[in-house]
């Protein structure tokens, strides 16, 4: 990562209303307002995760989706090799030969991520392998920026297993059948290149300036109306868990009515009439 990462947990800013849950292996800031940045602190590792953290990362999100100043999140990882290699591998042998640790991850999946529909969007800055578990958490991000010596892999059928945290089906979504067959068959990386061709990244950005991008496109996000981006996002997402037809439907059923009648739907109509930039109040859908 570049040296703009941060190395020491920042204060609590003084808008933020509710402390939020430790997580060990992670550095936990804000570097601007409505903005939470979680960096995982295990270079060393490739940032791979242990159960405890990604149990931990579980309690992070549902504290972010919960508290009303925060707009948008990103994700990264420390030094300049990986986002995340996915499990610690070393640990999960321990975890099968001695039951010492839960074999269970959170509601949300591996780092918390994984099965998340959650309310509000997570940015990944991918600052070099995203493998595994990386790769499945990346796969059901919201938006993927990347270094260039980004590449992204799925490589269980090397180890005995399988990518069964979510990436399968998002492959096929994703990039159809010959292509998800083609990675999850042979466990081969899939280059930079052919994640941008394919669509999954978003943007190829200097591995020094990809935090900063990261977090602008955030800050873009985050100064927006909060109730609009929440509901837009999980109107969106509707389709990718249940189909496009019942997806039309629920966004109506769910949302509509509920976002006109709100004091951002107000204040948003009320600014463009006046010609003014809105002031947007807290979300507390």
């Amino acid at each position: 990562m570049s040296s703009s990462a941060p190395r020491t947990k920042n204060l609590v800013p003084d808008w933020i209303q509710v402390p939020y849950p430790h997580v060990e292996q992670c550095i936990i800031s804000f570097p601007r307002k409505h903005i939470l940045l979680v960096t995982i602190n295990r270079p060393q590792f490739m940032n791979c995760l242990p159960v405890e953290t990604t149990i931990e990362l579980g309690a992070l999100w549902k504290w972010y989706d919960s508290e009303p100043e925060l707009r948008a999140a990103v994700f990264t990882g420390a030094g300049e090799r990986a986002f995340c290699a996915g499990m610690d591998l070393k640990q999960r042998l321990d975890i099968l030969n001695t039951n010492d640790v839960a074999h269970e991850y959170p509601q949300g999946g591996f780092g918390g991520m994984t099965n998340r529909t959650g309310k509000k969007p997570i940015i990944i800055a991918c600052n070099g392998h995203a493998h595994g578990g990386g790769m499945e958490i990346v796969l059901n991000a919201d938006v993927i920026f990347a270094s260039p010596n980004a590449d992204f892999r799925l490589p269980e059928v090397l180890r005995g297993v399988s990518a069964l945290a979510g990436a399968l089906p998002r492959c096929m979504v994703l990039f159809g059948n010959h292509r998800t067959m083609d990675l999850v068959l042979t466990g081969r990386t899939l280059t930079l290149k052919e994640a941008v061709e394919w669509g999954l990244v978003k943007e190829v950005v200097a591995q020094e300036k990809l935090l900063e991008r990261a977090i602008d496109y955030a800050d873009e996000i985050a100064a927006l109306c909060p109730d609009s981006v929440i509901i837009s996002r999980l109107a969106a997402r509707e389709a990718w868990e249940t189909g496009i037809s019942r997806a039309t439907m629920r966004g109506q059923e769910l949302w509509a009515e509920k976002m006109l009648k709100s004091k951002n739907a107000a204040e948003g109509l009320a600014a463009y009439r006046e010609k003014r930039t809105p002031k947007w109040y807290p979300s507390h859908l």
